[in-house]
């Protein structure tokens, strides 16, 4: 996983593939850039909610000719995404008078807003699940109060960074995929956008369920089937620790039930601990076949080298079963590329290729264009998150 994007510092000239030559930031009023860090701070899988906060700062200028207050001439920034709810908990900008002069003012601000809404999770891979929340049709509006719901204008955005981060211990964020949505490019060379489609990648650190669970089970099921290799002659005391094991593993399953999700289907922790529970019902049957057959044979001998090679062959079986879960699995996830088509599945409203007939992109996010479309950023930009 790459690390984030540097975090941009606001004193210096924009970059030049981002802004042009210093002519051109000077002669681009009314143009922001955007720094947002996107923090997740919920993710509820069984009810299907996740709750994200986002902090943008903004730095921008305009013409130094009305002389007015930050509020009476620009207002405050806002966000709005269509089936997310919206809170803006801080909303305000403020004039940067160390860079200010008689033509141009420089504005700072900040915003804070929380993002809550609902997506399907697919927890077939838990605990080495990927999830993609989406923030669909980011639209950053300027409003006269950061709480009322219409807006008097688009902002025009030349400049975005997106930085990822949870703030869950139980899961880790990864790089953000960004694209702008019917970006124009302007007179002087430099594409202005308001609208923009944020994936948001995450998944579940897996070294917690790992101790905690697989290594657990793993010992349990060990010394569950260590009655293969005592003598036949043992009988009881080996369905006693057959016994025993089996429900120590069946208790510990429903015990540890709180951090596993309910789901209708299997997951791969449901069906690792139900392997286990078969290896244990197994070696107790074929323990009472072999003593069954003892008496039948001519070499006893024999019996307990099967049962010994059965033993032998559980260890090893479950130890190269464990390492794989442990070294293996972590690093052979499914791909971001796949859980993009689950999303997009699960959703038929992405794709812009499925908008009824008659419709074009923009009119599905509140503005009509004959010609809007979604417009990867990897095209314009080398690494991802950048606008």
């Amino acid at each position: 996983m790459s690390s984030p994007a540097p975090r941009p510092k606001y004193s210096e000239k924009p970059p030049q593939d981002r802004w042009g030559d210093e002519h051109v930031w000077t002669k681009s009023l009314d143009r922001v850039m955007c720094y947002a860090v996107v923090s997740v701070t919920s993710v509820d899988a069984k009810l299907g909610g996740f709750q994200v906060r986002m902090v943008c700062r903004w730095a921008f200028r305009t013409s130094n000719a009305y002389k007015e207050t930050e509020i009476s001439y620009r207002g405050v920034p806002g966000l709005r995404i269509p089936g997310l709810q919206v809170t803006a908990q801080e909303s305000r900008i403020w004039k940067d008078l160390t860079k200010t002069t008689d033509a141009t003012i420089t504005w700072n601000g900040t915003s804070i807003f929380l993002l809550d809404g609902y997506k399907p999770y697919h927890l077939q891979d838990f605990p080495f699940d990927r999830h993609i929340i989406s923030l669909k049709h980011c639209d950053f509006v300027w409003r006269t109060e950061k709480d009322d719901d219409d807006f008097f204008d688009s902002m025009q955005i030349v400049w975005l960074t997106v930085e990822s981060k949870s703030i869950l211990p139980e899961w880790i964020a990864g790089e953000s995929d960004l694209m702008a949505i019917a970006p124009v490019r302007e007179m002087l060379g430099a594409e202005v956008c308001s609208k923009f489609w944020i994936d948001l990648r995450i998944e579940r650190a897996h070294k917690f369920y790992v101790r905690q669970i697989f290594f657990v089970t793993y010992l349990i099921t060990i010394a569950s089937c260590t009655p293969l290799f005592m003598p036949l002659e043992d009988m009881g005391d080996r369905l006693s620790v057959y016994g025993g094991g089996l429900l120590t593993l069946v208790a510990f399953k429903y015990g540890v039930m709180d951090h596993l999700p309910s789901v209708p289907y299997p997951t791969f922790t449901d069906n690792f601990l139900m392997w286990q529970i078969v290896t244990i019902v197994f070696s107790t049957f074929a323990s009472l076949i072999l003593w069954r057959l003892h008496s039948q044979v001519k070499n006893p001998d024999v019996i307990d080298w099967i049962e010994n090679g059965i033993f032998f062959a559980v260890v090893l079986g479950w130890s190269i079963m464990f390492g794989i879960v442990a070294c293996c699995k972590p690093s052979r996830r499914k791909t971001w590329e796949s859980v993009k088509k689950q999303v997009d599945k699960d959703d038929p409203s992405q794709p812009v290729e499925q908008l009824p007939v008659g419709f074009s992109h923009g009119d599905i996010i509140g503005n009509r264009t004959e010609d809007a479309k979604l417009l990867p950023i990897s095209e314009r930009s080398e690494s991802p998150g950048h606008f």
